[in-house]
C-alpha cells in the first residue's frame, strides 16, 4: 500500500469537498464522508486503487473534479471505479427536479452496480453502509425533522437501499461480504426508528 498515494488521495478530496456539508441542522463537514468509506475499505483488507476510489468517490458527482484530472493524478483504474459507483446526475438540476427523477436515477445506478466490478461493488456497499449510520445518527438527534433533508420519501429511499444489499449479498468471497449482515440490521434498525417517528 502506497500511503504518498493514500495521502494525496485524502488531500484531492478535502480540497474538492472544501465548504461542503452533510446533511442535518449540525453538519459534519463532507469530507468526513468519503474518509470514513476509505479507511473502511482499507480495514477490509481492499487494494490500494480501490481505497483511493472510496476516498475520491463523491469527486465526480459533487465537486468540479473532472475525469482528466483524476486520470492524470490517480490513473485509469481508479477512475474507472469512480465512474462505476457515479450516480447520472445534472449539476444544474434544482431540488424540484431531483426529487422528481430521484426514481430513475436510482434504477439506472442499480442497473451499473449488477455489471460493475466487485472492487466497485465494495465501494458502493461501503458508501452505502456510511451513509445508513449518518441517516441513524441524525434521526437519533433531530428526530422526524431528519426526514425533510431528502429529495425521496424515506420509504422509497429504504426500498432502495433493500435493492443495493440484494447485488451486494451476491459477492460471498470478497471482504466486505461481512458488511452485508450489519447493513442488514442497520436497515433493519432504520425502519424500526422511521416507523416509531
Amino acid at each position: 500500500m502506497n500511503q504518498e498515494r493514500i495521502y494525496k488521495a485524502i488531500q484531492f478530496a478535502s480540497k474538492a469537498h472544501e465548504g461542503q456539508k452533510r446533511k442535518g441542522k449540525n453538519p459534519a463537514p463532507y469530507i468526513a464522508h468519503p474518509v470514513f468509506v476509505g479507511m473502511e475499505l482499507l480495514r477490509l483488507g481492499c487494494d490500494e486503487n480501490t481505497v483511493i476510489a472510496g476516498i475520491l468517490h463523491d469527486t465526480l458527482e459533487d465537486t468540479h473534479l473532472n475525469r482528466d484530472v483524476i486520470k492524470r493524478e490517480f490513473g485509469e483504474r481508479v477512475l474507472t471505479l469512480i465512474e462505476a459507483v457515479t450516480e447520472p446526475k445534472d449539476s444544474s438540476m434544482t431540488k424540484e427536479e431531483k426529487k422528481r427523477t430521484w426514481e430513475p436515477r436510482k434504477n439506472v445506478y442499480l442497473e451499473q452496480l449488477k455489471s460493475a466490478s466487485v472492487e466497485a461493488r465494495a465501494v458502493a456497499c461501503i458508501d452505502m453502509w456510511a451513509n445508513m449510520l449518518e441517516l441513524k445518527q441524525t434521526l437519533k438527534e433531530e428526530g422526524p425533522d431528519a426526514l425533510k433533508l431528502f429529495n425521496v420519501d424515506m420509504d422509497k429511499k429504504l426500498k432502495h437501499w433493500q435493492k443495493e444489499l440484494d447485488i451486494f449479498a451476491k459477492d460471498m468471497n470478497y471482504p466486505y461480504f461481512e458488511i452485508v449482515q450489519k447493513l442488514q440490521e442497520l436497515l433493519a434498525d432504520l425502519r424500526l426508528l422511521i416507523n416509531e417517528m
